[in-house]
């Protein structure tokens, strides 16, 4: 449930999926997107998500990933895939984001990622302002 006031809205986002250059510099021309860098589009979506539904109050920055599963259920090609991030679960000091990318119209990832707030290098509670962020996005 959501905090009077306020509207669950799932964050969603069409984003690039592009590959880096090689470690020779060398630009990759293969269409298929290997796994990690389908992680590091959804790493990248519920960072943007987090930041854009705090208004900058509550970012990636202060959050470490204690827990990453993914499943993938096609291939990923260069382009542009859209992408849906949920909070799941939220509990003391972590939370739990779903990632879903789709690319031309189908289903293609789903990663799940806990998230765990870290002040001074130790896990902290999460403040009432937190959970009021993160119940817009569930």
């Amino acid at each position: 449930s959501s905090p009077a006031g306020s509207v669950p809205t799932m964050y969603r986002a069409t984003l690039p999926l592009t590959h880096r250059p090689a470690r020779d510099g060398s630009a990759v021309e293969a269409a298929h997107v290997p796994a990690y860098l389908a992680l590091e589009l959804a790493s990248q979506a519920w960072a943007d998500a987090l930041s854009h539904a705090s208004a900058g109050r509550f970012t990636a920055m202060d959050v470490m990933i204690v827990n990453v599963t993914s499943n993938f259920s096609r291939e990923l090609l260069v382009g542009i895939a859209d992408v849906e991030v949920s909070v799941a679960k939220v509990g003391r000091s972590s939370f739990s984001v779903d990632v879903a990318i789709d690319q031309h119209g189908e289903r293609a990832a789903l990663a799940s990622f806990t998230l765990v707030r870290v002040v001074d290098g130790s896990a902290s509670a999460l403040t009432d302002d937190h959970r009021r962020v993160l119940d817009t996005l569930r």
